[in-house]
């Protein structure tokens, strides 16, 4: 895309206007983040910076060269009500092959944005460096982006069949270990010990799935370990960003304490 400096304001709202829908998004390769802390932590991936005519302009933003919009033009762009006044918009990169030192997510049809956007946010803290995901919610979208902070940008994400998982799964020739987040399986603390004989691969991957309905029955044809975190009997079950965060952290640690 033309940066949007050259273009005249008509031009500009018809170009971030595209990137409100997926569509447009993939189209261009670009996504719309908002908010001076997320745009700072992105610069390298950042190719304008927008900001609503009024806004007090600091000397950091200035530094960026900012396209002042019309209050009209901008409320049509954002999503947030009394918002910060300044976007950006970015490229997300092209997925790059798969390491396989890396430890690896698998997302199956999660559907809320904000879950989306926290387990990616968590898959960037916590080493999983790349993510399958499996008709679930836009990662890009300027509300997966915020509940991300802007972390899914940094990450190599793949949108996949379960049978293209499943082919790059089974041409990994039992080097990995897969472990799928269900309920009644393993016990992360209370067994940790035994699951280790487990753990001790090159790599390993977790599979997440849908809020309402878990992971897809076709996930449990493939070799793995069914794990869980284990709650107080007045629980029935956790949200599948803060489980996610949870067991990533968990494998983490395992991969950590085996030298990998």
């Amino acid at each position: 895309m033309e940066k949007f400096i050259s273009s005249s304001a008509n031009e500009i709202y018809k170009a971030l206007k595209k990137l409100t829908t997926k569509k447009g998004r993939r189209e261009q390769g670009l996504c719309i983040i908002e908010g001076e802390k997320i745009i700072f932590e992105n610069l390298e991936v950042v190719e304008d910076v927008f900001v609503v005519e009024g806004k007090e302009i600091t000397p950091n933003i200035r530094d960026l060269e900012p396209i002042v919009l019309c209050r009209k033009l901008f409320e049509e762009i954002t999503e947030l009500e009394n918002g910060p006044g300044i976007l950006a918009s970015c490229g997300f990169n092209p997925p790059r092959p798969f390491d396989k030192g890396s430890r690896f997510l698998v997302l199956d049809r999660i559907q809320d944005s904000g879950n989306m956007g926290t387990v990616l946010r968590s898959a960037c803290a916590f080493g999983f460096d790349t993510v399958f995901t499996i008709d679930c919610a836009d990662p890009y979208s300027q509300k997966c982006l915020r509940a991300g902070m802007g972390n899914q940008l940094k990450i190599n994400v793949f949108s996949v069949t379960f049978d293209e998982f499943k082919e790059f799964f089974e041409g990994l020739d039992g080097e990995t270990s897969l472990y799928i987040a269900d309920m009644g399986g393993v016990d992360i603390f209370g067994i940790s010990k035994d699951v280790g004989e487990i753990v001790k691969s090159s790599f390993a991957g977790l599979v997440l799935g849908n809020e309402g309905q878990g992971v897809a029955k076709d996930f449990f044809d493939l070799p793995h370990v069914v794990v869980s975190v284990p709650m107080q009997s007045n629980v029935e079950s956790l949200n599948v960003a803060v489980a996610g965060g949870i067991l990533m952290h968990w494998i983490w640690q395992e991969c950590l304490r085996g030298g990998y």
